[in-house]
């Protein structure tokens, strides 16, 4: 025998409940889970750097590579990976300030959400005739976002910015010698008396 199974539509209630659950946690997501993991990243990668001047940029520390240049990438690769994380948004930064347009685009999506995320007490507004609620608001934003990234190119700068920091490292990690490093055993596998050998 046949069976035919069809969903029961939901109600009025059951729908406006499941917005809700969703905006909640929507809004949980991007206020808490967001800016705690960015802190975390912003201290780690502050935590990892190496003085600028006097380590990362010394010109006495760069020399042609040869045979050794692996060697050279792996180590320094950890062992500068907060400085070479820096150089990446430092190009993104600077790409978004010399495109107005991206900026501007940023600031006003920023602003958006902003509002959208910090209301005490969400409330309707009237768009059109059509009155959108708190979780339509975030879905209409999440909308105007995505056309913002497209519009603007934001995907474009940012993989300009990681092609041009990646070359920057690469050129850096295999020129840059490692013999004065003091290494870490826990990012070495190595005690912290040891170091990964003169390259």
């Amino acid at each position: 025998s046949d069976l035919s199974l069809q969903a029961e539509p939901l109600s009025a209630e059951t729908a406006t409940g499941m917005q809700g659950q969703i905006g909640d946690a929507l809004k949980q997501v991007n206020v808490q889970n967001i800016t705690s993991t960015g802190r975390m990243v912003i201290g780690l990668t502050q935590r990892s750097m190496r003085p600028w001047v006097t380590d990362f940029a010394a010109p006495l520390r760069f020399t042609k590579p040869s045979d050794d240049w692996a060697v050279r990438m792996r180590t320094n690769l950890t062992y500068y990976k907060g400085n070479y994380a820096a150089i990446f948004f430092i190009m993104v930064i600077i790409s978004i300030l010399t495109n107005p347009l991206l900026l501007f685009s940023l600031v006003l999506v920023s602003a958006g959400w902003g509002f959208l995320l910090t209301q005490k007490a969400p409330q309707t507004i009237t768009v059109g005739g059509k009155a959108l609620g708190p979780f339509e608001q975030k879905c209409a934003m999440a909308g105007i976002t995505f056309l913002a990234v497209f519009a603007t190119g934001l995907s474009s700068t940012i993989f300009w910015a990681l092609g041009v920091s990646t070359v920057a490292t690469s050129i850096h990690s295999v020129c840059h010698t490692t013999e004065f490093h003091i290494v870490d055993g826990d990012e070495f596998g190595a005690p912290a008396s040891e170091g990964p050998g003169q390259a």
